[in-house]
This record gives structure tokens, sequence and C-alpha cells, in this order.
């Protein structure tokens, strides 16, 4: 399974929006790609095209951290 997080400038990319591929197997998450936008509305924009299922953010996570898509 493929996992897209959505993070509004994170610390290592503070004058972006950076969107992380992470792949979920048996055994464990492996990181696999991130992309720079330069805005949240963007990069929802592209992963709504690809019919992904957005996630809400939970309160416990990272604040940069936007939301997830499935």
């Amino acid at each position: 399974m493929e996992l897209w997080t959505i993070y509004d400038r994170p610390a290592d990319h503070p004058r972006h929006c950076a969107v992380r591929k992470v792949l979920v197997a048996d055994d464990g998450l492996s990181p696999e790609d991130t992309q720079l936008f330069q805005s949240v509305l963007e990069a929802r924009s592209v992963l709504a095209r690809r019919g992904l299922i957005r996630v809400p953010r939970a309160q416990e996570d990272d604040p940069a951290l936007v939301e997830t898509w499935l």
C-alpha cells in the first residue's frame, strides 16, 4: 500500500509544501519519494486527481503534518 503525506513547511523544506510517499509492507514502512509544491492546495489537487482518499491528521501528529492520502 502507498501512503502520501502532506507537510506544510516542514523543517527540512521550510519554504515549500512537501508530499512524502511511504510504502507500507508486511515488514514495515519504507520512505520512497518526496515532491515539493508551492502550496497545500496544489498538493491536494494532484492527490485528488489520482483518486486517493484524504485522512485528517491526528492531534498528536507533527504540527507540520497536514493530512495523509490513501
